[in-house]
């Protein structure tokens, strides 16, 4: 196997879930080559990796549709002759992908996601309670299938991305709320959909906590206009905080990340890219559950905070956070208090205090 074409085109954290596996294929195949297409925004994920080369679908412009696809199979095929694809998405564009690719001789192996046990953990009643497959070793069992068997590192860390350090650098410089001792805290309250979201009135009187127990930088992560606003509000009421949403670059702020003492954090993007930033999480579920195979990898329940399916056994209702509330109140979430987080990240300082002082 000389050249392999693998597709996953979004969202942001199921795409970063890919660099373990592709950091273990490079390992193990050390003369073979990945083209990866995805958004090219994304590629600050892979950039470190020998002989993988990151191709930027558009599938809002050139990529669009049908020609659009078709398009892209031709620049593909111009770019390069494949032995294999693995399709790490499985949706219809990928679906179209592999179609013109296999008319020409290519095959092709698939994910499978596990639709149905994802669905029977979710429905209202009679679920079936179990612990998933993570999507990162559902991502490495299609490269088994595919005879390329390889094992991610658990837990993960993103090689350092050097040309991101003199931006981040600069940008800490301006900063004049940094505790020279205390730790580094991150702070991302946000998520692609509400269900998944902790109420974010209640971050007010966490920060409060958080400061008035020690010294401690808290960063504020989040992006667009929408968040950035609600960020710059809870900013008013602490001065110190600094907003890292809207200043600086996905590369520069995995750089961030990645000298953090922690993230607390939602079942979300800033979730993922912390954790595979060898980073502690505290993550508050709401709708969603660890189980479903979205957990925040190579760590475990001491960075989950969540409402027990025994006291609601609604939970979990979603695999995505997509669907509306069972019963319409969100308790998963509504429940959660502050001392409960609070609480948790205690526990996370503590660790990181230990692990410090051995």
């Amino acid at each position: 196997m000389k050249h392999l074409l693998l597709l996953r085109f979004s969202a942001m954290g199921d795409v970063a879930l890919l660099a373990p596996v592709v950091q273990a294929f490079t390992q193990r195949f050390p003369d073979a080559t990945i083209t990866l297409v995805t958004r090219a925004k994304f590629a600050v994920f892979f950039e470190q990796f020998p002989n993988v080369r990151v191709i930027g679908a558009d599938f809002d412009g050139r990529h669009d549709g049908l020609n659009g696809l078709i398009r892209l199979f031709n620049e593909l095929r111009q770019l390069a002759s494949f032995d294999l694809i693995i399709d790490a998405h499985q949706n219809v564009r990928s679906a179209v992908l592999k179609t013109l690719f296999r008319l020409i001789g290519v095959p092709s192996f698939t994910i499978d996601k596990g639709r149905a046990e994802k669905k029977a953990l979710t429905r209202k009643t009679n679920k079936i309670r179990r612990p998933l497959t993570h999507s990162i070793e559902r991502y490495a069992q299609v490269f088994d299938a595919a005879g390329l068997a390889i094992n991610p590192a658990k837990p993960f860390q993103f090689p350092s991305i050097t040309s991101s350090q003199e931006e981040l650098s600069g940008f800490l410089s301006k900063q004049t709320a940094i505790s020279a001792d205390g730790p580094w805290l991150g702070i991302a309250p946000f998520a692609q959909h509400s269900q998944k979201m902790w109420p974010f009135e209640r971050f007010a009187p966490l920060l409060t906590q958080l400061y008035k127990n020690q010294p401690v930088t808290i960063f504020l992560f989040g992006g667009g206009a929408d968040e950035i606003a609600r960020l710059k509000t809870l900013q008013e009421q602490f001065p110190q905080a600094i907003l890292v949403a809207g200043q600086l670059s996905l590369a520069a702020e995995l750089s961030l990340i990645s000298r953090l003492t922690g993230m607390i954090c939602m079942d979300s993007g800033n979730m993922h890219l912390a954790a595979l930033s060898g980073i502690p999480v505290v993550s508050i579920w709401g709708s969603t559950h660890p189980d479903a195979g979205f957990g925040p990898w190579g760590q475990g329940e001491e960075a989950i905070v969540q409402i027990s399916p025994v006291e609601l056994p609604c939970r979990p209702c979603s695999v995505f956070g997509n669907k509306p509330c069972f019963r319409g109140d969100l308790a998963c979430l509504n429940w959660i208090t502050v001392d409960m987080v609070a609480g948790k990240v205690q526990q996370l300082l503590e660790r990181s205090s230990s692990t410090s002082a051995n």
